[in-house]
């Protein structure tokens, strides 16, 4: 087996963003009042902010937050009255 060589962090291309989107926020949408179809639009958009900056980060697993709010989407979607959607 090959010895893996130490390289310092000064030394390292690392780019690294904050995390746009925190299990807090799907939490709050979850809890929110508004009606069912801007709680899924919400949670759409930030499935697709965290696949974008997950995509972007290499060194970074994502997946665990995707599925996070993919089965927050799939109890809303479960458990929601279609009654509550919101007229425009």
């Amino acid at each position: 087996m090959r010895k893996k060589t130490h390289t310092p962090l000064r030394d390292q291309d690392v780019v690294m963003e904050p995390r746009p989107v925190t299990s807090d926020q799907v939490d709050g949408v979850m809890n929110s009042s508004e009606a069912l179809d801007e709680k899924l639009e919400k949670l759409h958009e930030m499935r697709q902010q965290h696949d974008d900056w997950s995509n972007r980060q290499p060194e970074t697993d994502g997946r665990p937050l995707l599925r996070y709010i993919d089965d927050a989407v799939s109890r809303l979607v479960q458990d929601g009255d279609v009654k509550n959607v919101s007229s425009t």
